[in-house]
């Protein structure tokens, strides 16, 4: 979320900057318009912040990443503009300025936050096949990356559950077996990459193992 907030706050500084610049002519660059429209971002900026990571915060668990991968996707993302809803009329006024807010809305719902999630999420499962980070962090990432089900995820809970430190392959497994009541399928080239221990463990799931996936 403190990603996501700093991430946000440049976001709306850029939309809020837009606004300004459109608002004034080319001779007012340094008018008290501009020191207005300074002002007011310095107000609106902070309670649109809060806003919208309330909005963010209630979305969280609607996030879903492509099959393949990717970034993510946030179903429900158009609720971010209902923060400015409450400013219609005065947008109604000032559309061409009230237009560049809500497209700033809507650009960090589907273009910033689902691209940060992406790679934070890349992040995340490059250091849970990584021998060098700590075993008990890694079962945590394991256990964090549970709901998510594309392939990367499940390619590198794969690696997990054959990690030498069994804390690891324990939570790998478990991670894995969670994402697979769930959708129900595994690629046969994946179910062949575990233990034989682990390979009954996710038959007797009752899943559909093709190939490919």
């Amino acid at each position: 979320m403190r990603v996501s907030l700093q991430r946000y706050v440049l976001t709306a500084l850029g939309g809020w900057t837009a606004v300004v610049a459109v608002s004034l002519p080319s001779d007012q660059l340094l008018s008290t318009e501009l020191l207005l429209g300074m002002r007011t971002g310095l107000v609106g900026i902070p309670l649109l912040t809060i806003a919208t990571m309330f909005v963010i915060s209630l979305l969280a668990d609607r996030r879903y990443e492509p099959a393949n991968g990717g970034a993510l996707r946030i179903p429900g993302g158009w609720m971010v503009a209902l923060p400015l809803v409450p400013l219609l009329p005065i947008g109604i006024l000032a559309l061409p300025q009230y237009l560049i807010i809500v497209a700033t809305q809507f650009v960090f719902v589907l273009w910033v936050l689902p691209r940060q999630d992406s790679r934070d999420t890349a992040a995340v499962l490059r250091s849970l096949v990584d021998p060098a980070v700590p075993a008990e962090q890694r079962a945590r990432m394991a256990r964090a990356v549970a709901g998510l089900h594309s392939r990367p995820v499940v390619v590198a809970l794969v690696h997990a559950a054959n990690d030498e430190e069994p804390e690891v392959a324990e939570a790998g497994l478990d991670a894995l077996c969670t994402i697979l009541r769930r959708d129900r399928v595994l690629g046969e080239d994946l179910l062949l990459k575990l233990s034989p221990q682990a390979q009954r463990h996710v038959r007797a799931l009752d899943i559909r193992v093709r190939s490919p996936w």
